[in-house]
């Protein structure tokens, strides 16, 4: 067997929020790998076991990708919530909007 174990320190509204949205993937029968994903206060644990190494390796990858995408959506929440503008940043700019300047655009007259 085959283990590996992380720890985030997201915070505790984050920490939920990760929870609640691996909750259900980590209850869930994984061929040949098994994940478990706790919080204490700020700190998040995710333990991943697995039958071997490739099965680990695709396990990793999925459940921190997870980590990601749902601590990156509480964030936004969070952002959200003190700007009170839905899908905006503290900064005001769109999420996913780029500071760059802008390319012309060539339109048909």
């Amino acid at each position: 067997m085959r283990k590996a174990v992380f720890t985030f320190e997201l915070g505790t509204p984050q920490n939920r929020a990760v929870l609640a949205a691996l909750g259900p993937e980590a209850s869930r029968d994984i061929p040949r790998a098994t994940a478990r994903v706790s919080a204490d206060g700020p700190v998040l644990k995710l333990e991943i076991t697995a039958e071997d190494s490739a099965s680990l390796r695709a396990a990793v990858n999925s459940y921190l990708r997870w980590v990601k995408l749902a601590s990156g959506a509480a964030q936004a929440g969070s952002e959200a919530r003190k700007t009170g503008q839905p899908g905006r940043r503290a900064t005001g700019q769109p999420v996913g909007h780029s500071a760059g300047k802008k390319g012309n655009v060539a339109r048909k007259q």
